[in-house]
This record gives C-alpha cells, structure tokens and sequence, in this order.
C-alpha cells in the first residue's frame, strides 16, 4: 500500500485567514463535518453493513467551553487513501462530485472557521493504518507552510472512524446559549436520514429527532359539512432543466415553527432548515396571513446549483419563476389548497362558545350606564350639521395619499375598480370616506371606479395596541372595502341616501 508521509494543503497559506470572514452559521458549518460523514456513509454502505448487519450511523458532536474543544467523532468508513490528499486541499474536488461534500471545502474551510487548531485522525475501512495531521493556522500563515505532516500508525482493517478535534476556537465558536438553536437547525437539515432512522446525530449527549407535523383532516371550505379530506398535495414537477419532488400540505393547527417550504437537495435540507424558514409569497401569501401561518412542505430540488457552503440557491430569479409554476399545483377547483389554506377557520362549537363568553363578560366590564343613549344622541346632533358633514367630507378626500392599492371587477357588464387609499388626516374626525371618481385611465361609459379613503389618523387606531403592526389591519380594511362597496351597489337595490349608514357610522366610533 502507498504510504503517505506528507499532505499538500495547496494554497498561499495566507488566504487560509480569510477564510474567517466567510458568511456562515454556526450550524451549517458544523453541518460540514455531517456532510463528510453521511456522504461516506452513502458511499461505503454494502462494505458497512458487510461487515455489521446492524451498523447504524453516528455522528457526535462535543462542544467543551472548559477546554475550548470540539469534537466531532464519526463511525462512517473513513478517508481511504484515494481520498485523503483530496481531502486537504482546498477546492479540490471529490472524485465523485455528485454528493454531499461536492465542492471540497467543507472540513478545511468549516474548520478555519472555527478555530485556530484542529487535528484529523481517520481509519479507512478496509486499510490497515490510521492517518493522523494537524493544522495551525499561525504556523501556517507566518511560516508559508504549504504541506502537514502525517503520521500513521497500525489498526486493524475492520476498523473505521473519523475524528476531528478543534482547539483554540475562534470567536465564532457557539456558545451554550446557542446550542438548542443549533441542534434544532442540524436535526432540520438532516430531517430525511433522521426520520428513515439511517443515521444518529448527538450534539452534547442530545440524539437529534425531527417531529413529523400533523396534516388537516377536513372538509373544504366551501362544503363544510362535506367529507373530510387530506389536505396534502404530492408534488413531481418539471420546468426546462429544474425539477421538484416531495410535498405541500396544510399544517392540522397553526404553527409558525413548523410552517414554511423546505427546499431539499441531495437529501439535505439547503434552505428554509431550522429557524430560517423559506415562505415564497406565492405560496405561503402575506405575512401573518392564515395562509403563511398554515402552508408546509418539503421539495427536493435538480438542477439549481447551490453555495459553497450549501446555505441557499443561487439561481434566485429562477428559483422563484419555479415556485409561481408549482403554485398552479394547489389551485385546482378538484384540491383547492390554496384556498383552504386561506379561508378555512378549525372552530368547534365548543370553541365558540367559549369565545361567546369572554366577549360578553369584556362587553359587561366596559358598559357604562346610559353611555350607549348620550353616544346616539352625540352622533345624530353631528349629522343633522350639515356645513360640518360636508366640511369633513371634503377634507379627508382632499388628503394626500400615503399608500394605495387598487383591485379591478366586473358587474353587470360594468367595469369597477376599487380603490383604497390611506391617508393620514389629523384635522378632522372621520375614520373613512366612499366616494365615486372619474379619471382617464376609464375614459369610458362601463366604467367606474371606488374610492374608500381609510385615516390611520383616526382615534380608533391610535385605541387598541393591536394596530402597531400592519399585518393586524388586514381584517378592519376588509371591512371598510365591503363597506365601501355595498353604498356603492346599494343604490342599485332600491336603498336610498346609503351614505348615511357610513356617516353615522363614522360618528358612533368617534364617541
């Protein structure tokens, strides 16, 4: 057998320092020396399981804050001696590159990373020395140290073992503050081996488990006293050179640890792991939205190339052309997930009631005697004044637009446009206006367009706490905007002087 005395690390040894100022995570560095391991794991199986029929993988990862040590101990098959020159020279490529560790720089970068020492002792399965070097970065760096020495010493052939100690840890060592963050992330990354029981994963004596996340069981929306159905969707999808496989689904009850896509390849989750989650609008829709708080699920991805350090895509723009094509999967009138997603509420009656209950019992608490006949008094005395009406009216119309958002529809044979705008008006106490506008962007006859100005200047927002985010306005514009519509089309059912619902509305809130 060849011996090997001395490894190349094959780089001006001052770049290695470099190395420290490298984007990363805690967690997918660490998430390196997993890769090494499974990837060997995967290629040595039949000789592992020849050898033990009941081999089970394991990769354990010591943190010591009292030595500054990690350790990261693997049973995988080792680095056999076709490999390890390879090993240790940056970007040099794997012989086979279609794995985990494709871009061969894994251990050497993720170690730099780390810390200032580090030393690899591994025994290939089937040879029979084991090959011992270690790394400093100040000697390497102040003395142009090009090549590390190796040691080997006898072991038997059966044996097989890597491990990797770091010494001197940098500043980005984690902390203890930092180790169920980390271990959550490792156990997201390695979900798919987690849950088909190949492999073990021990951060500090905690073996690493992924939950599997109930799916709803229901009826559609539209039909609730329909069957139940699974709301999971399978998905195999094709575009030009990129594919898809895995799952999109409806979690059984809102999570926003669980919710999120996870983007898969290789077997390894690239983007979306742990507490970095991955919610494409087009598929998890607006923030906070019961949509974002429910949609899931798992793609493994072909054909998009990924970072050196296998945290995300590259291909961003197309990444997202390729979610846009998927969503056409989940919105079919047959399986409406995107729709149910959205729109479906999981309240019992029981729920209900109980809701009922701390409503009136709030309700009781905040009634004051007689407030409610001075309020309706007060409001109609402001009404019948009709200079102030249209004083006000004029002002909140005239006020500059901060924001606005139009949505365009068709009735009978009319085309609408509704449009909402938010304004921001301090001189007067109107909390919104509805007014018929033309413009000529509709120069003609079938058309017209809503307007419904909304002022964010109003008490009634300044009164609860809830409006300090503007994800918690999205119910209170859907009403406006119903509101807005229906003095609109009242007309055209008989109703008339529909205005006067909203005057009066807007001076009940005022009380």
């Amino acid at each position: 057998m060849k011996q090997i005395s001395k490894v190349s690390i094959a780089l001006k040894p001052s770049v290695y320092s470099t190395f420290r100022a490298l984007n990363n995570t805690v967690s997918y560095t660490l998430g390196e020396y997993v890769d090494n391991a499974v990837q060997s794991y995967l290629n040595n199986k039949s000789s592992l399981f020849a050898i033990n029929p009941t081999y089970k993988l394991e990769i354990k990862i010591t943190v010591d804050w009292t030595d500054r040590t990690i350790t990261i101990i693997d049973n995988a098959a080792g680095i056999n001696i076709e490999n390890y020159e390879r090993a240790f020279e940056p970007a040099h490529i794997p012989l086979d590159a279609t794995g985990l560790n494709e871009f061969g720089m894994g251990m050497k970068t993720a170690s730099v990373w780390l810390a200032n020492n580090w030393c690899v002792y591994t025994k290939a399965l089937g040879e029979s020395v084991e090959r011992f070097t270690e790394f400093d970065l100040h000697k390497v760096t102040s003395e142009d140290k090009e090549e590390l020495i190796v040691t080997e010493t006898p072991k038997p052939e059966e044996v097989h073992y890597t491990k990797i100690v770091l010494s001197n840890l940098s500043n980005h060592a984690p902390t203890t503050n930092q180790m169920d963050k980390i271990r959550r992330h490792l156990s997201s990354i390695y979900r798919k081996f987690l849950r088909n029981n190949e492999i073990d994963i021990v951060v500090n004596d905690v073996y690493l488990t992924y939950p599997d996340y109930e799916i709803l069981y229901a009826p559609y929306h539209k039909t609730p006293t329909g069957e139940n159905i699974l709301w999971k969707k399978e998905i195999n999808f094709e575009l030009g050179e990129y594919k898809a496989k895995g799952f999109i689904a409806l979690l059984k009850t809102m999570q926003q640890t669980a919710n999120g896509i996870a983007l898969l390849r290789r077997g390894r989750v690239i983007q979306g792991g742990g507490d970095e989650k991955y919610y494409p609008q087009v598929l998890c829709g607006q923030v906070g939205s019961p949509r974002y708080k429910r949609v899931f699920g798992e793609l493994e991805l072909e054909g998009f190339d990924v970072s050196f350090n296998k945290n995300g895509f590259r291909d961003e723009d197309d990444l997202y052309a390729f979610m846009e094509a998927i969503k056409e999967e989940l919105t079919s009138p047959e399986f409406d997930l995107y729709g149910q997603a959205q729109y479906f509420l999981q309240k019992t009656k029981e729920d209900n009631a109980k809701i009922a209950k701390e409503i009136t019992t709030t309700l009781k608490k905040e009634t004051k005697p007689r407030e409610l006949a001075k309020r309706v008094q007060e409001a109609e005395t402001r009404v019948q004044n009709s200079q102030y009406i249209v004083q006000t009216e004029n002002l909140i119309r005239k006020a500059e637009t901060l924001d606005s958002h139009a949505e365009p529809f068709q009735l009978n044979g009319i085309n609408y446009t509704l449009r909402v705008d938010l304004v921001t008006e301090t001189s007067v106490d109107m909390l919104y206006s509805v007014s018929q506008e033309s413009t000529s962007e509709y120069d003609s006859a079938n058309s017209k367009q809503i307007v419904c100005k909304i002022n964010l200047a109003h008490s009634f927002f300044t009164r609860f706490d809830l409006f300090k985010k503007a994800n918690n306005y999205q119910s209170v514009i859907a009403i406006f905007k119903s509101l807005a519509l229906a003095e609109i089309m009242a007309p055209n059912r008989g109703t008339i002087n529909a205005s006067n619902i909203r005057l009066l509305f807007n001076n009940y809130m005022l009380q």
